[in-house]
């Protein structure tokens, strides 16, 4: 069924386990506020904006990618306010070419330095002479009137296959106040590129990140954030092992000088960062959609370590649902301060819960910061049945998918974003809904399609497949 997609009204709903919470008119600031740590702002107009890939065909060429930024506004954000960049966009680098999904991983930060939040698109899947998936980087240069051309940062040891570009965080990793740029590839190296101008970067070092000496050892996601409160972005390198069949994890967290690092005993399908009980530390959350669960740490003088270690599932106290074999929770995760109570909260992806009788309809949960750290006490439930939300349940939809949390009204609250890339067979949806005092509520409630945003309406394009996550910029 294909919805038609709009604002919702403001409605008061029953706060209870896997419901959404009440939530009051905002009333919209006379003038935005100081954009929240972590979001994005590519105008510089102090909202946040929603920064969206998606697989769509560009110009007749199938899957050559597009990401999607809706600017943000007293109002939040909507379709009418929307910003399409692709490798046919003028000072854009490359070329339209089949499959290359541009932009398939994504981060964002001001890495140039002039108050305006830079894109970064990762092209794992793009061609390089001829290898079909060398993989590029391509970094957006934010403005007042939005996005103005790019620059390539070239892969500095390109291998066959190298898929570089395949993982993406911004942090500053030196502590002299310039943000720097982790690049993954397919195999087991991150790339450190600093001092990034117009020109490309005048810095790059090799970080060779081996979580096993197994071959079939690889890593799934980069976040950054300063555990320690030393000044310095620490980069965690979250990884995953399987063999014969088994499944276990690690991840490995440098500090800001990047020398040896910390081993965590969990895999990172999905990582982000912040202060979850607002002692002045970044903290981590880790997700493992194997695991069906997610694990915070907590921040302390010493860095990371398992003694600050919590796993939260659905069977935990608190968290609505139920734990099921393929539900996918922890499949993505998100961190911002909902409720602004001063503790960051977290958005749980829940990709293939089943709502109800709905397979794979899939969820949002949302996790409460306080003083003794992320708990499941509080939480709430987020789906297309939440009363308020746009939309309706539907199978395969896979709601939760994507997640981000960002001010885009600014109101000093995190809104909660939430991709459905197969809503209206494969086309894609996204949704954004306000945050509040107590919690996400459908104030700005509001969704909208790939179609709706002026991108191909033809199946497969997936808007709302991904969205910057990991922390710092």
């Amino acid at each position: 069924m294909r919805h038609s997609y709009r604002s919702a009204p403001v409605l008061a709903v029953a706060l209870a386990a896997g419901l959404l919470a009440a939530t009051p008119a905002h009333t919209a600031p006379n003038a935005p506020a100081a954009p929240l740590r972590g979001q994005s702002d590519v105008n510089g107009d102090g909202y946040g904006d929603l920064v969206t890939a998606s697989e769509a065909a560009v110009s007749g060429v199938p899957r050559a990618g597009a990401i999607v930024v809706n600017t943000g506004s007293s109002a939040g954000v909507s379709a009418g306010r929307t910003d399409i960049v692709t490798q046919g966009s003028p000072g854009v680098p490359g070329a339209l070419e089949e499959n290359d999904e541009f932009g398939s991983a994504l981060a964002t930060g001001d890495l140039d330095g002039d108050g305006y939040t830079d894109i970064v698109a990762g092209t794992p899947d793009e061609k390089v002479g001829s290898d079909v998936a060398g993989g590029a980087v391509t970094v957006l240069w934010g403005s007042r009137s939005g996005i103005v051309g790019g620059a390539d940062l070239p892969d500095p040891a390109p291998t066959q296959h190298d898929r570089f570009g395949d993982r993406l965080v911004v942090g500053d990793f030196d502590g002299d106040g310039n943000p720097e740029l982790a690049v993954g590839t397919s195999g087991n190296d991150v790339w450190i590129f600093g001092a990034i101008a117009r020109g490309g970067a005048g810095e790059r070092r090799r970080l060779t990140t081996a979580i096993a000496p197994e071959s079939s050892d690889y890593y799934r996601d980069l976040a950054a954030g300063d555990f320690d409160a030393d000044g310095r972005d620490d980069l965690v390198v979250g990884g995953r092992y399987d063999e014969d069949g088994s499944y276990g994890g690690a991840s490995l967290v440098y500090d800001g000088a990047l020398g040896d690092p910390t081993v965590l005993p969990d895999e990172a399908h999905a990582a982000a960062t912040g202060d979850f009980d607002a002692d002045g530390r970044d903290d981590l959350i880790v997700g493992s959609r194997d695991e069906n669960s997610v694990t915070a740490y907590a921040g302390a003088a010493a860095g990371l370590s398992s003694s600050g270690r919590r796993t939260l599932t659905q069977e935990s106290r608190g968290v609505p649902g139920a734990t099921e074999p393929e539900d996918s929770f922890g499949e993505a995760v998100a961190v911002g301060d909902i409720d602004g109570d001063g503790f960051a909260d977290a958005a749980v992806g829940v990709e293939f819960e089943t709502i109800g009788s709905v397979p794979n309809a899939g969820g949002v949960v949302v996790l409460r910061g306080s003083a003794d750290g992320l708990t499941g006490v509080g939480s709430q439930a987020v789906h297309q049945g939440t009363a308020g939300v746009p939309g309706a349940n539907e199978p395969y939809d896979r709601f939760g998918a994507a997640v981000r949390l960002t001010d885009t009204n600014g109101d000093a609250r995190a809104d909660l974003a939430v991709g459905a890339p197969m809503e209206d067979t494969s086309n894609g949806a996204l949704w954004n809904l306000g945050g509040s005092v107590s919690g996400v509520g459908t104030s700005y409630a509001t969704a909208f399609s790939a179609a709706d945003v002026g991108l191909s309406k033809a199946p497969w394009t997936y808007f709302g497949r991904s969205m910057p996550v990991g922390g710092g910029a």
